[in-house]
């Protein structure tokens, strides 16, 4: 008679104990640079009362005047205009969990509270991304690369050029770039060669230098293949109402339960199309 074997498939499967890990293993979640990068400028100054903030802005005047020494000079008056910051965006998320699953589970509630947090944090980083317009009128900031697939120091000249023509600042330049933009980096010898890099060394690391150009790269799956060429300032955000993170009984309704709500009550606005260039790669 052969040898019976008893298994934890089988003769003895009902015994194993089963043991569930405390450590989750975190989901692979898309980086969200755009909403710590542009303005926060007027969010003081709407968090008190009120539901819209009116951004005025002062042209400049036209170029001085030579005055000969015996006449007398033209005063010249220059028009103010403003912007309203409305506060009109509610972001939420919300999630119940029963008293069964409370007493029964692992600690899970905190996970996902960040998780919640995350997912209303990401909706608004598509809503700037999709309030970004750059200027239509010549020269057109929005722009196709070169070579269709292949991002290009060519291509990042020539945004550094739409903007260094309308006069944007140097300082808190940014690039929003996607995988593949940003891997395309990497192909240009200016921005990884240690005789142009002065610290560090991008191809051992695979990060790009703290500037390009006087741009600061900053990556996310989220830019897809537009490359976002833009000065802090030609978008703002400001939040009436910071994350707010309530749980609620819902014994009242006779349900065993507890339900977590997340929001934010946010106003978004582009102030300027010209501080901003696209490349769609």
């Amino acid at each position: 008679m052969p040898n019976a074997f008893m298994t934890t498939g089988a003769e003895v499967s009902a015994i194993v104990p089963k043991q569930w890990s405390e450590k989750y293993y975190d989901v692979l979640l898309a980086e969200l640079p755009m909403n710590s990068i542009i303005s926060r400028d007027y969010e003081g100054e709407i968090q008190n009362l009120g539901d819209t903030v009116n951004i005025p802005t002062v042209p400049e005047f036209n170029e001085g005047t030579e005055l000969p020494e015996a006449d007398a000079n033209d005063a010249e008056a220059v028009t103010v205009t403003t912007q309203p910051l409305v506060i009109n965006k509610r972001i939420v998320k919300d999630f119940i969990v029963t008293n069964k699953a409370l007493l029964q589970s692992i600690p899970f509630v905190d996970k996902l509270k960040d998780l919640a947090i995350y997912s209303i944090n990401k909706k608004i980083h598509s809503l700037i991304l999709s309030l970004t317009v750059p200027s239509a009128a010549a020269p057109d900031h929005t722009i196709t690369a070169v070579t269709p697939g292949t991002f290009a120091l060519a291509d990042i000249l020539a945004l550094k050029e739409l903007l260094d023509n309308q006069n944007v600042p140097m300082a808190d330049r940014h690039f929003g770039l996607g995988a593949g933009p940003l891997n395309d980096v990497f192909n240009i010898t200016g921005f990884t060669s240690s005789d142009f890099v002065a610290s560090g060394s991008p191809l051992q690391s695979g990060q790009l230098p703290a500037q390009l150009v006087g741009f600061m790269p900053h990556f996310s799956t989220l830019f897809g293949s537009t490359v976002y060429a833009f000065h802090s300032s030609y978008f703002t955000m400001a939040a009436q109402q910071g994350m707010a993170v309530k749980e609620y009984d819902l014994g009242v309704e006779g349900r065993r339960a507890s339900r977590v709500n997340c929001d934010t009550l946010i106003g978004l606005k582009q102030l300027s199309n010209l501080r901003v260039a696209t490349c769609t790669v």
